[in-house]
Formats: structure tokens, sequence, C-alpha cells
């Protein structure tokens, strides 16, 4: 049998960082470590949006990544 833990949660505030001589869109990433595991994602966003006004750059996406380990349980039998 597996368990499923889990074992980090993060949210990752993508930004826009300009256009490149070529057109295409220059983005920057800012990390948000050790995001509850099971936030709400309205908690999340009301925590954004009291970081946007100390970022220089618009916010274009919001992104949650959770990381879950699944290790086998042995019974002992």
């Amino acid at each position: 049998m597996a368990i499923e833990s889990a074992y980090s949660s993060s949210v990752n505030l993508r930004l826009n960082n300009g256009v490149t001589g070529s057109g295409t869109m220059r983005t920057v990433t800012v990390s948000i470590p050790r995001i509850m595991y099971a936030a709400d994602k309205d908690k999340i966003m009301s925590i954004v949006g009291a970081l946007l006004p100390c970022l220089e750059l618009p916010l274009i996406r919001v992104l949650r990544t959770e990381q879950t380990v699944i290790e086998n349980y042995y019974s002992g039998v």
C-alpha cells in the first residue's frame, strides 16, 4: 500500500519584465515558499494582492506548486 504525504508547497509570481528586441515578453519569477499545502486559493490571492504594491513589475500569472512524497507502506506481513 502506498501513502502520499505533503512535502512542500510554494507560490510563484510571474512578472512582466518588458520586451526583447525580437518582440517576445521577458518574465521574472518571484517565489513565495512554504505556503500551507491545503491553502485556499482566495487566501493565496489576498496575500498576492497585499504584495502587489511592493512589486515594481506588473503581475502576469500566479502559479501554485505542490509536491508530495509517495512511499510504500509495508505492514510487516
